[in-house]
Parts: C-alpha cells; sequence; structure tokens
C-alpha cells in the first residue's frame, strides 16, 4: 500500500481519561493499517459545573463523553478514518452525530465464542470484542473490512493505552 493509501485505511481510537483534579480529558488517535500513528489530538480538560450534574442527571456522562469530547476531537481531524473505536460504551452516542463507524472494544469475557457474540459483533483474535450500537448494524460490514486491511497483528486495545500515556505526558508538560 503506498502512503496516500494507508491514510485513507486509517482506523480512529478515541478514549476519555477521568482526572478527579482536572477533569475529562479526550484523547484521539488515527493509525494506518501498520499501527503507526498519522494524528493526534487531545482536549483540555472538560469538568461539568453542579448545575450540569443536577439538570444532565444520568445523561451527563454519554453527553460530556460522546456528544461534547468525542465529536468536537472527530470533527477536528484532518484525517477521516474508516472506522472510530472507543474503549467507553457511553461514547457511542456520537454515532448519531458522525458519519463514519463508531465501534466498542472491550475484552473478552470467558466463554464467548464466534457462535454466542451475535449479529452486532466481532470476536477479533480471540481476544477482544468489537462491537456496533444495535440500530448501526451497518458499520459491521465496515469493519469487517477495515479488519482485512490490516497488515500486523494487532491488538485493539493498546492504542487506548498510548491515548492515556500521551495524555498524561501532556499533564505533566501543562
Amino acid at each position: 500500500m503506498a502512503d496516500n493509501d494507508f491514510t485513507k485505511a486509517a482506523i480512529g481510537f478515541l478514549s476519555v481519561v477521568d482526572d478527579s483534579a482536572h477533569g475529562l480529558f479526550g484523547g484521539y488517535l488515527i493509525l494506518n493499517p501498520a499501527g503507526r500513528p498519522v494524528e493526534f489530538h487531545c482536549t483540555s480538560p472538560v469538568k461539568p459545573n453542579r448545575a450540569q450534574e443536577i439538570l444532565y442527571g444520568n445523561t451527563l456522562k454519554p453527553y460530556l463523553y460522546g456528544e461534547q469530547i468525542a465529536r468536537t476531537l472527530i470533527e477536528k481531524s484532518k484525517i477521516m478514518p474508516r472506522t472510530v473505536c472507543f474503549d467507553q460504551s457511553c461514547a457511542l452516542c456520537v454515532r448519531s452525530l458522525i458519519e463514519i463507524p463508531a465501534i466498542l472494544v472491550e475484552n473478552c469475557k470467558n466463554g464467548e465464542t464466534t457462535e454466542n457474540i451475535g449479529e452486532d459483533r466481532i470476536l477479533w483474535n480471540g481476544k477482544q470484542i468489537l462491537s456496533a450500537l444495535p440500530e448501526y448494524l451497518e458499520d459491521i460490514p465496515t469493519l469487517r473490512q477495515v479488519l482485512k486491511e490490516l497488515v500486523i497483528e494487532f491488538d485493539f486495545m493498546e492504542p487506548f493505552e498510548r491515548i492515556r500515556s500521551a495524555i498524561r505526558e501532556a499533564q505533566k508538560g501543562a
């Protein structure tokens, strides 16, 4: 694949770090199919005030993670990945606001096999479950194509650790 093809086949990874002292920090890492970074963004801290906590109730976390942080990071990136992977389900509410598939990545639980995971999920390398929201099952065929284009043995949880480490490093420098 040429470099431009690698960019077209990019995969996004988005995570939110909750720092009790400063608030929420979002990080968005876009990788090419070889697992190399092609773009990274992080947010300034986002901290809800008491009125927001009261008024939003249990919808506050999805609002902050998905609508406020994830949407902002995805919209400001220069590269549009084929799919965006999340490690927090509450951020998936952003899917209704973006044009690209949104996938939740989770480690397998004991007993999960290809026969019992359902049509909205993919068992990846026997280690991770990649799932779409039930109302966006059309994201799964795109994800399957992305998986075919990977050129390395890929651990879908590892990029989230890169994001958390980069955010911690940015906090040290601030």
